[in-house]
Protein backbone atom coordinates (compact mmCIF):
# COMPACT_ATOMS: atom_id res chain seq x y z
CA UNK A 1 0.00 0.00 0.00
CA UNK A 2 1.39 3.57 -1.10
CA UNK A 3 -0.37 6.39 0.93
CA UNK A 4 -1.69 9.11 -1.83
CA UNK A 5 0.76 12.24 -1.80
CA UNK A 6 -2.15 14.64 -2.01
CA UNK A 7 -3.72 13.81 0.99
CA UNK A 8 -0.12 14.47 3.08
CA UNK A 9 0.40 17.46 1.17
CA UNK A 10 0.04 19.44 4.52
CA UNK A 11 1.78 16.85 6.82
CA UNK A 12 3.63 18.24 9.70
CA UNK A 13 6.13 16.40 11.84
CA UNK A 14 6.42 17.83 15.86
CA UNK A 15 8.01 15.86 18.38
CA UNK A 16 7.91 17.34 22.02
CA UNK A 17 8.21 16.25 25.30
CA UNK A 18 5.40 14.99 27.34
CA UNK A 19 5.53 15.93 30.98
CA UNK A 20 5.61 12.92 33.19
CA UNK A 21 3.72 13.31 36.84
CA UNK A 22 4.89 15.77 39.18
CA UNK A 23 4.84 12.56 41.65
CA UNK A 24 7.25 10.49 39.40
CA UNK A 25 9.47 13.67 38.96
CA UNK A 26 9.86 14.22 42.61
CA UNK A 27 10.37 10.32 42.71
CA UNK A 28 12.93 10.68 40.34
CA UNK A 29 15.03 13.32 42.61
CA UNK A 30 14.54 11.19 45.36
CA UNK A 31 16.10 8.46 43.96
CA UNK A 32 19.08 11.27 42.86
CA UNK A 33 19.73 12.24 46.25
CA UNK A 34 19.88 8.53 47.61
CA UNK A 35 22.42 7.79 44.45
CA UNK A 36 24.74 10.41 45.39
CA UNK A 37 24.27 9.72 49.13
CA UNK A 38 25.30 6.25 48.26
CA UNK A 39 28.31 7.73 46.10
CA UNK A 40 29.00 9.19 49.04
CA UNK A 41 28.56 6.24 51.40
CA UNK A 42 31.13 4.52 48.93
CA UNK A 43 33.83 7.22 49.10
CA UNK A 44 33.92 8.10 52.95
CA UNK A 45 32.22 4.68 54.62
CA UNK A 46 35.42 3.73 56.51
CA UNK A 47 36.12 7.38 57.77
CA UNK A 48 32.39 7.43 59.11
CA UNK A 49 32.51 4.74 60.85
CA UNK A 50 35.98 5.20 62.11
CA UNK A 51 34.88 9.03 63.15
CA UNK A 52 32.51 7.23 65.59
CA UNK A 53 34.98 5.19 66.81
CA UNK A 54 33.10 1.68 65.37
CA UNK A 55 33.92 -1.46 63.54
CA UNK A 56 33.81 -1.22 60.03
CA UNK A 57 31.42 -3.84 59.05
CA UNK A 58 32.47 -6.25 56.41
CA UNK A 59 29.72 -5.23 53.79
CA UNK A 60 31.26 -1.42 53.70
CA UNK A 61 34.93 -2.74 53.41
CA UNK A 62 33.74 -5.40 50.04
CA UNK A 63 32.34 -2.05 48.95
CA UNK A 64 35.54 0.06 49.17
CA UNK A 65 37.29 -2.69 47.94
CA UNK A 66 35.39 -2.73 44.79
CA UNK A 67 34.91 1.33 44.99
CA UNK A 68 34.71 1.45 41.11
CA UNK A 69 32.07 -1.71 40.91
CA UNK A 70 30.17 -0.29 43.40
CA UNK A 71 29.59 3.27 42.30
CA UNK A 72 29.07 1.80 38.57
CA UNK A 73 26.34 -0.54 39.69
CA UNK A 74 24.74 2.54 42.01
CA UNK A 75 25.09 4.97 39.27
CA UNK A 76 23.36 1.95 36.31
CA UNK A 77 20.62 1.19 39.18
CA UNK A 78 20.06 4.83 40.11
CA UNK A 79 19.83 5.65 36.20
CA UNK A 80 17.52 2.73 35.52
CA UNK A 81 15.42 3.71 37.96
CA UNK A 82 15.31 7.22 37.20
CA UNK A 83 14.83 6.66 33.65
CA UNK A 84 11.83 4.46 34.10
CA UNK A 85 9.71 6.91 36.76
CA UNK A 86 10.60 9.71 33.85
CA UNK A 87 9.77 7.86 30.55
CA UNK A 88 5.60 8.29 30.24
CA UNK A 89 5.56 6.22 26.96
CA UNK A 90 3.81 9.05 25.01
CA UNK A 91 3.43 8.36 21.03
CA UNK A 92 0.46 10.84 20.19
CA UNK A 93 -0.42 11.52 15.89
CA UNK A 94 -2.68 14.21 15.10
CA UNK A 95 -4.37 14.93 11.70
CA UNK A 96 -5.28 18.52 11.65
CA UNK A 97 -6.27 19.00 14.90
CA UNK A 98 -7.91 15.56 15.47
CA UNK A 99 -6.29 13.27 17.38
CA UNK A 100 -5.82 9.74 15.35
CA UNK A 101 -3.62 7.91 17.61
CA UNK A 102 -2.46 7.94 21.52
CA UNK A 103 -0.41 5.64 22.93
CA UNK A 104 -1.28 6.71 26.35
CA UNK A 105 -5.13 5.62 25.63
CA UNK A 106 -4.37 2.30 23.73
CA UNK A 107 -1.57 1.44 26.50
CA UNK A 108 0.75 0.35 23.72
CA UNK A 109 2.59 1.69 20.49
CA UNK A 110 0.92 1.43 16.96
CA UNK A 111 1.74 -1.28 14.35
CA UNK A 112 1.90 -0.46 10.50
CA UNK A 113 -2.02 -1.61 10.46
CA UNK A 114 -2.78 0.25 13.03
CA UNK A 115 -1.41 3.37 12.02
CA UNK A 116 -3.12 2.35 8.33
CA UNK A 117 -6.67 2.21 10.12
CA UNK A 118 -6.39 5.49 12.00
CA UNK A 119 -4.85 7.72 9.15
CA UNK A 120 -8.15 5.80 7.17
CA UNK A 121 -10.71 6.83 10.10
CA UNK A 122 -9.61 10.49 9.57
CA UNK A 123 -9.76 10.80 5.58
CA UNK A 124 -6.24 9.71 4.26
CA UNK A 125 -6.43 8.02 0.86
CA UNK A 126 -4.66 5.24 0.40
CA UNK A 127 -4.04 3.29 -2.88
CA UNK A 128 -2.50 -0.24 -3.34
CA UNK A 129 0.83 -0.68 -5.61
CA UNK A 130 0.95 -2.79 -8.46
CA UNK A 131 4.94 -3.54 -9.81
CA UNK A 132 3.79 -4.93 -12.74
CA UNK A 133 7.02 -3.53 -14.83
CA UNK A 134 5.23 -0.74 -16.69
Amino acid sequence: MIINSRALENLEVRGAEYPPPADKVMAAQVVFYIQMALFGFVFMGENLFSAMKMAVPPLVAQVKENMFASFMFIWLVGNMIQGSLLSTGAFEIYHGNQLIWSSLQEKRLPNMEDLIKAFQKSGVEFMTSHQDGS
